[in-house]
């Protein structure tokens, strides 16, 4: 090839770009596409084992729940098994606010975040217990509600399935009496409290004979 026409080849923006983009080529696809293939497969593989690792802490974490679950569970059977002592209608532990009581009683005896002050008329406390969730206190009517007292209590159960409660309240006070016509009303009656229980999971204190009439709508 003469030397003006190699110089004009060389010369030559177009062909030199070619080539130039040719060898950016033939670099990438020895060298840089590998290096990012492998990259990818890294990431990829380090996806994995973290899928992996998230699918056994669910695991964990579902194992845990379940033994919780159970441990609570004994928890509560061993808590019902002495839930009442003879002859005493309010639970163990649940008689530091009893009939007749002040308000006052409540404020004192319970902290200020557990207590729910519905109406001036009732108030809820809620308790963290395996066998009650919860006690509503309903007040006499004074004028002043710093003068009001306990004139009843109505205990809910944690447990809507458990039908143990009537048969532990048997052992603690006897045989109740059903004096109808609502089925499944029981009542027992100790010295001058009444205890009624119209409910498997939960049951009132008060000083007065209850019914078991069936409400009208």
């Amino acid at each position: 090839m003469p030397e003006s026409q190699e110089k004009r080849w060389q010369d030559h923006g177009v062909i030199i770009a070619i080539i130039s983009g040719a060898a950016t080529l033939v670099f990438a696809y020895n060298v840089l596409f590998p290096m990012l293939t492998a990259s990818l497969q890294n990431e990829v593989s380090s996806l994995r084992s973290q899928v992996q690792e998230i699918a056994e802490l669910k695991s964990r974490i579902a194992a845990l729940d379940t033994a919780a679950k159970v441990e609570r569970q004994k928890l509560v059977e061993a808590q019902l098994k002495n839930v009442f002592s003879l002859g005493n209608p309010y639970p163990v532990g649940f008689g530091k606010v009893r009939l007749g009581d002040s308000i006052e009683t409540i404020q004192q005896n319970f902290p200020e975040t557990s207590i729910d002050r519905v109406t001036s008329n009732f108030w809820g406390v809620k308790f963290d217990h395996p066998v009650f969730q919860r006690v509503t206190y309903y007040f006499d009517r004074p004028r002043e509600l710093k003068d009001r007292r306990v004139r009843q209590l109505l205990f809910h159960g944690a447990n809507a399935n458990s039908t143990a409660l009537k048969e532990k309240l048997i052992e603690a006070l006897g045989p109740p009496v059903a004096p109808g016509p609502k089925p499944e009303c029981f009542v027992w009656a100790v010295d001058k409290i009444f205890v009624k229980m119209d409910s498997p999971n939960s049951f009132t204190i008060g000083p007065n004979a209850p019914d078991c009439q069936i409400e009208q709508k």
